[in-house]
């Protein structure tokens, strides 16, 4: 897991939690976090929906940005 993360990036993972499907497949920010097993993709329903990880909350709790 890398230490520094950009604006993007934490936009994206803080968006993950509270609406995963408003986060386009293709965005390169969900791609980074996915190749830092921060994001998990998960099959729902006939597609494939990202999920945060439980690595991916860590981060978020230690930076204050969920409880």
């Amino acid at each position: 897991m890398k230490h520094f993360f950009s604006p993007h990036e934490l936009a994206t993972l803080v968006l993950l939690l509270s609406a995963p499907t408003q986060v386009s497949l293709n965005n390169p920010h969900l791609i980074a976090l996915e190749q830092d097993n921060l994001v998990e993709m998960v099959a729902a329903e006939n597609t494939v929906v990202p999920r945060v990880t439980d690595d991916g909350v860590l981060v978020l709790r230690r930076l204050g940005m969920t409880g």
